[in-house]
């Protein structure tokens, strides 16, 4: 009889385990890297090589994000990344004025100028919700080691009022 349970609760721990790598798979694929964060303009002609910028993830810890490696399209000059948190943690919330894509990313040149006309394309998973980010942003002028400034904020808006609620910043070498 204690066979047959502790076979019937393994069974179950891997029937639910399964299921989770199935629903999660693509959200799996974009956080490890297997598949790169990226979002083409025209699906048909996407023949442009991506350049990796950074090396690994980053996690963020205020606001609680992860973000996967960072990659610049030299002819759409677009900088894309995948950005992903806990669905419990991060919600859209009408009466505190939470929007749908919960957070903004700017990013800001050595020149001072600030870039934040973002696509965002959304993932949902068990847990997890995943975007892939996608900023309009001519790096060209950056070679040799410039830099850029990511910061990532928890948002609220009231009309087109936004305001950051949370905030956390890093440095991208652009070599």
């Amino acid at each position: 009889m204690k066979h047959k349970i502790l076979i019937s609760i393994i069974s179950v721990v891997i029937i639910l385990t399964g299921i989770y790598l199935y629903k999660d798979r693509e959200i799996i694929a974009l956080k490890t890297g297997t598949t790169p964060p990226l979002q083409w303009d025209d699906p048909y002609e996407n023949d442009e090589e991506p350049i990796q910028l950074t090396a690994q993830n980053q996690t963020l810890s205020n606001p609680d994000v992860h973000l996967t490696e960072f990659y610049y399209l030299p002819k759409s000059k677009k900088l894309q990344f995948g950005l992903w948190y806990r669905k419990k943690n991060y919600q859209p919330n009408q009466t505190a004025n939470i929007p749908d894509r919960i957070f903004q990313v700017t990013i800001q040149d050595t020149q001072g100028q600030i870039f934040n006309d973002d696509t965002v394309v959304k993932t949902e998973g068990i847990w997890d919700e995943f975007q892939r980010r996608s900023i309009s942003i001519d790096l060209d002028h950056l070679e040799n080691q410039g830099t850029i400034e990511v910061t990532v904020s928890l948002i609220a808006q009231d009309g087109t009022t936004i305001t950051p609620l949370e905030s956390a910043s890093f440095k991208v070498t652009i070599s």
